[in-house]
């Protein structure tokens, strides 16, 4: 059965936008689309809406000037293409999720949030002002002025009419922060909707990469201390840094300092298809993070068959299982990464078996399924 719903998306990232995230975002508006809802999406941008792209219902909000002044030219813009929206389904907390919360206020509008992320706990940390983890940084009393932040968010998120949590580890979060555990639903992303991957066709030389914004909890120092050891026995190596964020300057000059200047590649942001092809020639990724709600890159990565490496915490551990399709070590443990990063350099064959479980692993990561659940999640408000 056909619906025929109007759904304003409101998002902070959207093509041409690069990343996994953004792609994502274009793909599911279509799919949406095909089933009958009608839709219309309000982004941030670095560039403007072309006449053709608002006649297909695609707004966006320059990200240039003054931060309040954006928000207040989003938000209007918000309201004004409400009015004959049914519901909005805001992508993340702050910049869309806060308008959302007012639409509902004002307008009496039902909203959905996607919770991917903990954006309290994310400025804090990217701030230096915790190194709580993310479940221990909403269950201790913070600063007056964290707290705040904590409270803006629990007011987003328990006043949603539905809640889309990307993981079982996010859903989790969200009880923690209040949330009506009847309002969440868990819903997955997926990788599966990208066309015309590259083989794998693995480097001769040892290829080391990370996908991923370039903040404090995504902590690459480590790789590049390992690097440097590594690259003793291992001349050849090369470290692939894709992304950009805070800390891409102070990595650059962390690797001229450890003598990695022509070892280290910083790539600044790419495509997605620029990225899979990095991938396919890579012989390990790499992932030393704090927190992850659903870790998109090491889907990404375990898609064009690249073994993985990452820490046991958040969501990663509902994409891989040690020993099985990747290994999980300690964050910020430099021994255990470079004991796993050594022993999957030297062992070929338990690189090939991490490709092939992790095309097992990828069934639960499906486009098709993350489409049908949304469906659900809207039409049952």
């Amino acid at each position: 059965m056909m619906s025929h719903k109007k759904i304003l998306i409101a998002t902070g990232i959207y093509p041409p936008d690069v990343g996994g995230p953004a792609t994502l975002l274009a793909a599911l508006p279509q799919a949406l689309r095909e089933r009958g809802f009608k839709i219309k999406i309000l982004t941030y941008s670095d560039v403007c809406s072309t006449a053709e792209e608002k006649k297909e219902g695609v707004f966006r909000v320059l990200r240039e000037g003054n931060e309040i002044w954006r928000y207040f030219k989003y938000f209007g813009l918000m309201f004004r293409l409400a009015w004959r929206t049914d519901i909005v389904y805001a992508t993340d907390l702050y910049s869309a999720g806060r308008g959302a919360l007012w639409l509902k206020r004002l307008l009496g509008k039902k909203y959905i949030i996607r919770f991917a992320g903990d954006s309290a706990w994310e400025k804090a940390a990217a701030a230096g002002e915790t190194e709580d983890f993310i479940v221990d940084f909403e269950e201790k009393k913070q600063s007056s002025k964290l707290e705040k932040l904590k409270n803006h968010r629990r007011q987003i998120l328990k006043n949603a009419d539905s809640v889309i949590a990307v993981s079982n580890f996010m859903a989790g979060l969200a009880q923690k922060i209040g949330v009506n555990s009847q309002k969440i639903k868990m819903i997955y992303n997926a990788v599966d909707f990208f066309d015309n991957l590259p083989s794998r066709q693995e480097s001769s030389s040892p290829v080391l990469v990370f996908s991923g914004r370039l903040v404090p909890w995504k902590d690459q120092r480590v790789i590049l201390n390992i690097l440097a050891k590594l690259k003793l026995e291992y001349p050849a190596i090369v470290f692939e840094v894709l992304g950009d964020g805070s800390e891409l300057e102070k990595l650059k000059k962390i690797a001229k300092e450890l003598g990695l200047y022509n070892t280290v590649k910083f790539h600044g942001r790419i495509t997605e298809t620029e990225t899979h092809q990095i991938f396919a020639c890579a012989t390990v990724f790499v992932l030393n993070t704090n927190y992850e709600g659903l870790p998109h890159a090491v889907l990404n990565a375990m898609q064009v068959g690249v073994p993985v490496i990452t820490t046991s915490l958040g969501g990663n551990l509902e994409v891989i299982t040690n020993g099985e399709n990747g290994l999980l070590v300690p964050y910020n443990n430099e021994k255990a990464w470079q004991a796993a990063i050594e022993r999957l350099l030297v062992d070929s064959a338990l690189r090939e078996k991490f490709s092939q479980n992790a095309k097992k692993t990828l069934e639960k990561f499906k486009f098709k399924e993350m489409v049908e659940k949304t469906v659900e999640a809207i039409n049952s408000l």
